[in-house]
């Protein structure tokens, strides 16, 4: 059984606590992390989602999921990230660029720096297929065609990215 703790419209901890696969309450928001890791080339890892999942199943999606009880944002980012795909977030090569509201949700949106190979990686196999290095072009049209799962973010993020990269602001990759 899994717990998350329940939040109010103004991102604060009610006390209260939810097992997941109930409906949330009217004005109860539990937490939600999306990680994207990016390489020194500015590609972006992501991972196709195992056929057996309920949600977007074999879909191409950001590695990610439901903080569980007692975690925060960043807590939840390095193990999710650890469980599905084996890489650290450190504090060096993470960075939390969005955070907002959504219907049930707050959703905490994180870059991770890495030049990670792809072969190096440890996916969890209950919830990972397989994950890949893809360009910001190519990704756009995964998404564009449904083979990506488009979040409402997707063109800011490719944005973000791209900016990060020409401005020559991105911090060095580690593992």
């Amino acid at each position: 059984m899994e717990l998350w703790d329940v939040y109010d419209h103004c991102f604060r901890k009610t006390g209260k606590l939810h097992e997941r696969g109930n409906p949330l309450g009217p004005g109860e928001y539990h937490l939600v992390v999306a990680i994207f890791p990016v390489n020194s080339d500015g590609q972006v890892l992501i991972q196709k989602r195992n056929a057996s999942l309920k949600l977007l199943p074999g879909i191409w999606a950001a590695t990610g999921g439901s903080a569980i009880q007692g975690e925060d944002a960043w807590d939840a980012c390095r193990r999710e990230l650890m469980e599905e795909l084996g890489i650290a977030a450190t504090r060096e090569n993470a960075e939390l660029i969005a955070m907002f509201k959504r219907i049930d949700s707050y959703n905490a949106v994180w870059l991770i720096h890495t030049d990670v190979k792809a072969e190096e990686l440890s996916l969890q196999a209950e919830e990972v297929s397989d994950a890949r290095w893809v360009t910001l072009a190519e990704l756009k049209a995964m998404a564009k065609e449904g083979e990506f799962h488009y979040y409402r973010y997707l063109d800011w993020l490719m944005d973000y990215i791209a900016n990060l990269r020409s401005a020559g602001m991105v911090p060095p990759a580690g593992h």
